[in-house]
Parts: structure tokens; sequence; C-alpha cells
């Protein structure tokens, strides 16, 4: 058994709402399992020296499997904020917000770029999701009422 579904199975049992639902979207492919290489990595077109001679590469993909940081995160959340669809339709999402919710600002950042759609072309979030979303700005809100301030300071300046 892989450690995201042992963990999975775990949070199975602190809330038996996402028993049997799959964490990924059906249909979505598995990670390609990890190699180690015995020579460098040859480079493709899209990672050619520069002008300069540096060799710029592409940013790794984004994990799009929940992260044992997830799973612990999403435990430790009360219950009525848990984001549970969000887990399932975007773990990539998830994982990024595990990974910021220590960091006060970049959380902020991050949350607020996701309900904010500044290009005007994206199809948006479905509603369960936004609505899991909210309750985690204000759950994040309430245990930081300093960044609310500060917020809202900055919003005033514009």
């Amino acid at each position: 058994m892989r450690p995201a579904r042992f963990l999975l199975a775990c949070l199975v049992m602190l809330d038996p709402k996402i028993d049997g639902d799959p964490v990924r979207e059906s249909g979505a492919a598995a990670p390609a399992p990890v190699q180690t290489l015995a020579a460098p990595p040859k480079l493709s077109s899209d990672a050619l020296p520069d002008e300069e001679g540096t060799v710029r590469l592409r940013r790794q993909t984004p994990m799009g499997e929940p992260l044992p940081i997830t799973f612990r995160w999403i435990a430790k959340l009360p219950q009525r904020v848990r984001p549970f669809a969000l887990l399932r339709q975007y773990p990539r999402i998830a994982n990024m917000m595990a990974g910021m919710w220590p960091d006060q600002e970049a959380y902020h950042a991050y949350l607020h770029d996701l309900l904010t759609d500044r290009r005007g072309n994206r199809r948006g979030f479905s509603p369960e999701i936004v609505q899991e979303l909210f309750a985690l700005r204000v759950h994040y809100e309430q245990l930081h009422p300093g960044m609310l301030a500060a917020t809202k300071e900055a919003n005033k300046r514009g």
C-alpha cells in the first residue's frame, strides 16, 4: 500500500464522509515512478542554454497526489473546515495550502490568488470548493486576527 493511500485510510477513520471516494479525479494518471539515474539526464529542446550559457529548465510539475504533510494538516483542522472536496479534486492545491499554512503572508496571498480571477477568463471552482476555501479563510483569520487587520489596512492604501 502506498503511503498516500495509507494516510487516506487513516483519514477515513477520522471522517467517514470520504469513505470510498477516490482522492484523484477518475481518469487521472498516476504519477510516474521515480527512477535513479546513472547518467545526467538529456536536456530537452526547451532547456537549451541561453545567450549567456545558462541552462534554464522548466519548473517541476507539482505533485498531483496528496502528500503526507497534507493529510497531517487536514487532520489538525476542525471538522467543519476540512477541505475534503479540494483534496479529492485538486490535491496539488491542497498540498500547496498545507505547505504554506505556517507562513501567514504566503498562505494569505495564495488563498487570495485562488479566490480572485485577475485574468478574466478562468472557469472557476465549483461552489463546493469555493465554500471550502472561504471556510478555510475564515478559520485562518480567526487563528491570526492580526493578519486580517493588516490586510484591511493594505486594502485601504490601494
